[in-house]
């Protein structure tokens, strides 16, 4: 069911792909890092993003975000309206859609914020769950949930050594074309941020 409702979407073509890195995986974690791309794979926002809390050194090794890198970075009251406007009224995908929308949400109500994350968009879809049912490994709840370097791995799509919300997306939708049976081709990296 989350394959046909991806692969539905895809057709549309007016969706985004977000990707955020965060402090931790934790109820009180933050954005760090947010990023937006269109259906050609065109950067519609690339931005790091002060959090309250310090990002831990074992996470900092996991996507090199430091707290010094965010130092400077607008927070996220600064950004909300340029990542509404981007995705009002479309398909978010994400891989592993509800981590995504969780962080938000989090670090809204660390900034007192109180946003409709999940109304603002037409929808949610979680290229995680899809690309589950796509690949077929049975697991003890159903579908087995593969990371995306797993499946970028089983795909045979070349991973970048970044790991950071940019290239993630770009990942994401490159296995997405390969889902509807396209070769991935991903433009050049702008230097679009925000």
């Amino acid at each position: 069911m989350s394959l046909d409702i991806l692969r539905r979407v895809l057709e549309r073509e007016n969706f985004v792909i977000l990707d955020t890195e965060t402090t931790g995986l934790d109820e009180r974690d933050q954005i760090v890092q947010i990023a937006l791309i269109n259906a050609a794979g065109e950067t519609l926002l690339d931005t790091l993003v002060r959090p309250t809390r310090p990002i831990p050194r074992h996470v900092i090794k996991v996507h090199g975000i430091t707290n010094e890198m965010v130092a400077d970075a607008p927070n996220l009251p600064q950004i909300v309206e340029p990542i509404r406007a981007l995705i009002q009224g479309r398909e978010v995908i994400a891989y592993n859609a509800s981590f995504d929308l969780r962080m938000l949400n989090q670090s809204s109500r660390a900034h007192n914020l109180s946003h409709e994350w999940r109304k603002w968009p037409r929808s949610w879809v979680c290229a995680m769950l899809a690309y589950a049912e796509f690949y077929g490994e049975r697991g003890r709840y159903g579908f087995k949930w593969q990371s995306l370097e797993n499946a970028c791995i089983q795909q045979q799509i070349a991973k970048t050594q970044e790991h950071h919300a940019l290239a993630d997306c770009r990942l994401t939708l490159q296995l997405l074309r390969k889902l509807r049976g396209e070769t991935p081709s991903i433009p050049e990296p702008s230097t679009s941020t925000f």
